[in-house]
């Protein structure tokens, strides 16, 4: 915790430094010695920011070896994001948290070469491609779900990433991945547990060879057998409109390298399976919590849908359902925040900083903040059914700007699909123990057991 002294102390010294003639610092929160505020962030790096968001719009976090500059004004997240993007790139924390793994994919490649390989993506993810990746969301959701069976106690998290990790495969790569879905999964907790803050040997380098960066490697290099397979089997087959299509026909064109190829095959596998099953899981723990709102769901259900199944039609009129995730990803975005860096030195809310900056944009600080949201720790999936004067980057669970997630899209129908599609064939009796805990690393991972009793309809 951050004392009211320490805070008040800060804000002193930024008015001294402006009286003075020199710019004003942001504020930095009370640390400790050598670690700065290194140990309050790996202890629970969620709390941290919430905290930290209190001394102001920009405060400066200062860690072993690293100064980080957390940002939460929609107006100055905008700047970064959108209007001024340019000037600010990619961190050297993102990259090197994903080295190794997604080194020539499109989340960490800039320049010329994030650009050509975002064009070669784009045809994947329009909206008439997403109406024919629809009826394969709900037909791969229907048959998962009723595997279970009636009184039935599962895992939810697990089964969900075994869902999304199905759901994805089918969808946008189209292939089978039954009964091998844990070559995805592994190399997801491996990099997952690799980025944990509270990780034991975080700060050395990965050329040692701890218990953690050996699993990195070995499940890593699984994965990337696994697709090498999956991209030999498909440069043999007829094209399709599927993203492993739509790359595989850009190599054949010389725009795109088989290593490109197969990192953003990668990088999809991971993160599109990843961030859907942890926010699927918040999604029903929330509907569990709000019994009146699964109600809504269920209704809805019968009225847009009846006696079959979602599809891209039915998606538009699945207003209440939509709702539900959007407020879902607003109270729990699943992962911790944005990064990004700059390029040149800039001022944000008043605070000039020096090029080479990383920035720290945390969603759910700024989803949370009282200034733009009613009630805002409060699940209410209603303040979605009519527009507001609210800054547009008071939210962005998918990150913003050109360097949006290109599959921001393809995951909200996802979401909405898979949940209505569960909703007409089972109920889930949720249960978790004790208070909702989350994994200190860049997905925002639920840290606690949850389980829930099937019922079926």
């Amino acid at each position: 915790m951050i004392s009211n002294t320490a805070a008040v102390e800060d804000v002193r010294m930024t008015h001294h430094g402006a009286a003075s003639g020199e710019a004003p610092s942001p504020p930095t929160p009370e640390g400790v010695p050598l670690l700065g505020n290194g140990l309050a962030f790996s202890r629970d790096p969620v709390g941290a920011m919430e905290e930290w968001a209190t001394l102001g719009d920009v405060v400066r976090i200062e860690t072993p070896g690293l100064t980080t500059y957390m940002v939460t004004d929609p107006a100055a997240i905008e700047r970064i994001l959108a209007d001024d993007h340019e000037r600010f790139t990619i961190s050297e924390a993102q990259r090197e948290t994903f080295r190794g793994v997604e080194d020539d994919a499109v989340t960490t490649t800039t320049g010329e070469r994030w650009t050509r390989l975002r064009s070669a993506l784009r045809p994947a993810f329009t909206r008439d491609a997403l109406d024919r990746y629809s009826d394969r969301m709900t037909a791969t959701t229907a048959a998962f779900v009723d595997e279970w069976d009636d009184g039935e106690r599962i895992d939810l998290y697990r089964e969900l990433r075994l869902l999304t990790v199905n759901v994805l495969a089918d969808a946008l790569l189209d292939i089978d991945v039954r009964g091998r879905e844990d070559v995805v999964m592994d190399a997801a907790d491996a990099l997952v547990d690799r980025a944990n803050f509270r990780r034991p040997g975080q700060l050395l380098p990965d050329w040692i060879p701890t218990p953690t960066q050996r699993r990195f490697e070995r499940t890593v290099g699984e994965l990337d057998e696994f697709v090498d397979g999956i991209i030999d089997e498909r440069r043999g087959s007829e094209s399709a409109d599927d993203v492993c299509s739509v790359l595989l026909d850009a190599h054949a064109d010389g725009k795109l390298t088989l290593a490109e190829v197969r990192h953003n095959v990668v990088a999809l596998l991971l993160a599109g399976h990843d961030s859907p099953s942890v926010a699927l899981t918040y999604v029903w723990y929330l509907l569990e919590e709000h019994p009146d709102v699964y109600e809504s769901l269920r209704e809805e259900y019968r009225d847009v849908v009846g006696d079959g199944r979602p599809d891209a039609e039915s998606y538009d009129d699945l207003e209440r359902t939509r709702n539900v995730v959007t407020e879902a990803l607003r109270l729990y975005p699943p992962t911790l925040g944005v990064s990004r860096q700059s390029t040149e030195p800039v001022t944000l809310s008043g605070y000039e900083l020096p090029a080479g900056a990383q920035l720290l944009l945390p969603q759910r600080v700024v989803h949370r903040d009282e200034r733009f949201w009613d009630d805002p720790t409060t699940f209410d999936p209603a303040r979605w059914a009519e527009p507001t004067d609210r800054p547009e980057y008071a939210y962005f669970p998918f990150s913003g700007g050109p360097r949006n997630c290109i599959g921001a899209q393809f995951a909200r129908r996802e979401l909405t699909l898979v949940l209505a599609t569960m909703l007409g064939r089972v109920d889930l009796d949720v249960s978790m123990d004790g208070p909702l805990r989350f994994t200190p690393s860049l997905q925002l991972r639920p840290e606690n057991d949850i389980e829930a009793t099937v019922a079926r309809r």
